[in-house]
């Protein structure tokens, strides 16, 4: 396995996330009160986009890929162009040419998540796919660097996060030596490329811009990956095949599988509810605006903890409690997010949510995985990530804009009554805790995997 080849693939999945880790944690502070001042509704729907793509263009680029151009090209398209649309986007001023810009770039951005994996997994070789997660963790990396990035790039004169970083293990003294020396040598060169006209002061606007132009370095680097071709249909393929979305379909005919495509969707909807109501949470329980990218990198570092610890859960725990584990952090985090102080466990909830994502989300993708039978676990895969991305976070960006805009006591972001508004989460997935706990088993997958893969053989009759 080359070393290089390893090398290439992680930054790729670096990049993929970065650029995705800067706009999102702080669209809401560009669409909100410190920015635009769109309205709560409005900004709900904006932060939908990225559901809305992982709707419409996995069909449109996935078919692409899969019969007419090389996916490393397809990527390279998708963020090239993507870049130059964050970019115009960061001129919009107003509701609807902000949301149909993001609605276009999101429908090249969400397919690429996938096509970045399948790209990494035809570059490895079935021999070599046990090295695919020590490659996509550099992916929640780029997350992370991009919220610590951000923060040095709107606070560049003076870096209050990282000071207040230091401060917290006792290490005043060295930032204050290394403040020194930052404002001695790097300051002036970015006050000279902020004096630039078409540059200007950072301002929230800029997670946008930033992005934009990372996304277009980003689709440069694309054509330097390896060269991954199509595979045409051949011509004795039916032309009526079935869709993915249909064929992954018949999967829902067992409870355990429908229960858990169900609690997913619902669980998306909470997901949505933490992008868009999170940002102005912090917000008012004190955090600086300007560092909220920053503090919501917490997730990050709990997610990528708490993979290390998967296999050792569903090998001990299985699939169904590891889940539930996962649920009962969102319960949790929900709960304490309701209770409001103090400050402190409200920025450390955000650890909860990491630990979550990871226990639910990923543990989800492998029971599917596990599931579903060889000639459809893409399918499958697709379908989970429909229902999450897309459907649950649709539904949740529009439920969460309502629900901030109906409990709005006053101006800013602490004009809110943070207690009801995350009451709702927290009774949703208690709901889907006690449905995942009383309806879904484990067992089961044995009796999903036999009948698909008799479904699968050609004169083999399921049972």
């Amino acid at each position: 396995m080359s070393f290089g080849l390893r090398a290439r693939l992680s930054l790729m999945m670096f990049l993929q996330y970065f650029v995705w880790g800067i706009w999102l944690p702080m669209l809401a502070q560009h669409l909100g009160p410190n920015g635009l001042k769109l309205g709560d509704q409005a900004t709900g729907r904006i932060l939908g986009v990225y559901g809305i793509g992982s709707i419409l263009g996995p069909f449109i680029l996935g078919q692409l890929a899969d019969r007419f151009f090389a996916t490393e090209r397809v990527l390279a398209f998708a963020h090239f162009v993507g870049g130059l649309l964050l970019i115009a986007t960061a001129y919009a001023t107003s509701f609807w040419p902000i949301f149909l810009l993001m609605v276009l770039y999101c429908n090249l951005y969400m397919p690429t998540i996938g096509l970045t994996n399948s790209l990494s997994f035809r570059s490895l070789g079935e021999e070599n796919q046990s090295y695919f997660p020590s490659i996509r963790v550099w992916g929640t990396v780029g997350w992370i660097a991009a919220g610590l990035f951000f923060a040095a790039y709107m606070e560049y004169n003076d870096l209050n996060f990282y000071g207040s970083l230091f401060e917290a293990v006792g290490l005043s003294g060295l930032f204050a030596g290394f403040l020194s020396f930052w404002q001695a040598s790097i300051v002036p060169l970015w006050k000279s490329l902020f004096a630039l006209p078409f540059v200007g002061e950072p301002t929230f606007k800029d997670c946008l811009r930033v992005s934009g132009f990372f996304s277009l370095l980003y689709g440069l680097y694309c054509l330097t990956l390896p060269h991954t071709p199509p595979t045409p249909a051949k011509e004795s393929d039916p032309i009526d095949k079935k869709s993915a979305i249909l064929e992954s379909l018949e999967l829902m005919k067992f409870r355990s599988f429908a229960v858990l495509i169900v609690v997913a969707a619902l669980i998306g909807i909470m997901l949505a509810f933490y992008f868009a109501c999170e940002n102005y949470f912090l917000e008012s329980v004190g955090v600086e605006p300007k560092q909220i990218g920053a503090f919501m990198t917490i997730s990050q570092f709990a997610e990528a903890a708490v993979v290390l610890l998967i296999p050792w859960s569903v090998a001990r725990l299985g699939f169904k409690t590891t889940m539930l584990i996962g649920m009962a952090a969102w319960a949790a985090r929900f709960g304490l997010s309701a209770i409001g102080y103090p400050k402190g466990l409200m920025i450390g909830t955000l650890g909860l949510h990491g630990f979550a994502f990871g226990f639910f989300f990923i543990v989800a993708q492998m029971f599917v995985d596990r599931a579903a039978s060889k000639d459809i676990k893409a399918s499958a895969q697709s379908l989970l990530i429909f229902v999450i991305y897309g459907l649950g976070t649709v539904a949740g960006s529009f439920v969460a804009g309502e629900v901030l805009a109906h409990f709005t006591t006053g101006q800013g972001a602490a004009g809110h009554d943070w207690r009801a508004i995350w009451m709702g989460p927290f009774i949703l997935t208690l709901v889907c805790m006690g449905l995942f706990a009383l309806l879904f088993k484990e067992g089961q997958i044995g009796q999903i995997r036999d009948e698909a893969d008799a479904h699968a053989e050609p004169g083999v009759a399921a049972h």
